[in-house]
């Protein structure tokens, strides 16, 4: 029984190789472009012009498109990796930029938050348009935008943003306080409240079941399956998004231990540790004798600390993974940043 398990799961991880060579989705996900659909509920519109069509995960939004939810929708896109945009009911968002160094959306109507593990401006930038003006994300953190018809409210429960309008910095946002993005008072300060938890909404509720799920998700990636990916992408990047067959989606993948959800979950990290083995020389297969010169050889040891991750909320894995509405059968790939 253990000689068929081993054989099969060799079999799994070559039939993965396979669809990562071949997958021309594999290609995009190398490239360092944020908008790809990790979830969604319900059945959002992804539109260009005239043309329009039901959201998708796995599917690409681009420059130009326009997201829309109604009042049964919800949508989750990838941003740089361990960076997520989830958008709420009946909100319009429009994608302005996709490169990770200046990523850019427009929320014209309803709410978003952005979760983020890992974002750094000095390699990431990322904007989000209002019609009071633009939030520029200055940490990792967590974020909620809302645009409402009265007024555009900023929430940071973790983080540091600045506020701009036609170019020009109006303030420096800080965390625990939800903002008004208005005209600020003589003073020169901008009107806000401080956080309360205990206000926590049904998006706020639904971003939580997600960020638990996705870490989760992480914390049971197979040791083997992961494997598999070294010989094609390496591992001289801090992390990338996986695709985890068993969870229908893609989940940050971190190579060290630094990252953490900002509601307070840890991810666990893949560990490829480099191992170097000598063996003597003479430019020949055959025996050589003792005292030779060394001719040195590199093996890899891929050690995972995911699955003994001690904040991964396992207890609720499988309550979270009922909520996913779509799954796939198909082995997908890796993105690195």
């Amino acid at each position: 029984m253990k000689t068929f398990s081993a054989v099969f799961m060799i079999g799994v991880a070559l039939a993965f190789a396979v669809q990562l060579h071949g997958d021309e989705f594999s290609e995009h996900f190398i490239a360092a472009k944020a908008g790809v659909v990790n979830y969604i509920e319900g059945r959002p519109q992804v539109s260009f012009g005239n043309e329009g069509k039901v959201a998708a995960t796995r599917g690409e939004v681009r420059v130009g498109d326009s997201i829309k939810t109604g009042d049964q929708d919800r949508l989750e896109l990838l941003l740089n990796p361990g960076s997520y945009l989830r958008l709420g009911y009946n909100s319009e968002l429009l994608v302005v930029g996709t490169a990770f160094e200046s990523m850019k959306f427009e929320l014209t109507r309803g709410s978003a938050i952005v979760e983020s593990a890992t974002f750094n401006r000095k390699v990431h930038a990322l904007r989000l348009a209002t019609p009071a003006g633009d939030v520029v994300f200055e940490k990792a953190g967590l974020y909620r935008l809302e645009v409402q018809p009265s007024a555009v409210y900023l929430a940071i429960h973790e983080g540091k943003a600045k506020w701009m309008k036609e170019g020009v910095e109006v303030a420096t946002l800080k965390s625990g306080k939800r903002f008004v993005l208005a005209v600020p008072t003589p003073g020169g300060e901008v009107q806000f409240a401080k956080l309360d938890k205990k206000d926590a909404d049904e998006l706020d509720r639904w971003s939580r079941r997600r960020a638990e799920f996705l870490v989760a998700a992480n914390s049971r990636l197979s040791p083997l399956l992961m494997t598999s990916l070294s010989s094609r992408y390496g591992y001289n990047q801090r992390g990338g998004w996986m695709f985890n067959p068993y969870f229908g989606c893609y989940t940050f993948l971190p190579y060290d231990g630094t990252f953490g959800s900002p509601y307070g979950y840890r991810y666990g990290m893949f560990l490829p540790v480099r191992m170097y083995r000598s063996t003597p020389s003479y430019g020949w297969d055959g025996p050589s004798n003792a005292g030779g010169y060394g001719r040195s050889t590199t093996t890899y040891d891929q050690r995972s600390t995911a699955i003994s991750a001690p904040s991964a909320p396992a207890a609720r894995m499988e309550s979270g993974r009922a909520e996913q509405d779509s799954r796939s059968s198909t082995l997908g790939s890796i993105r690195n940043r």
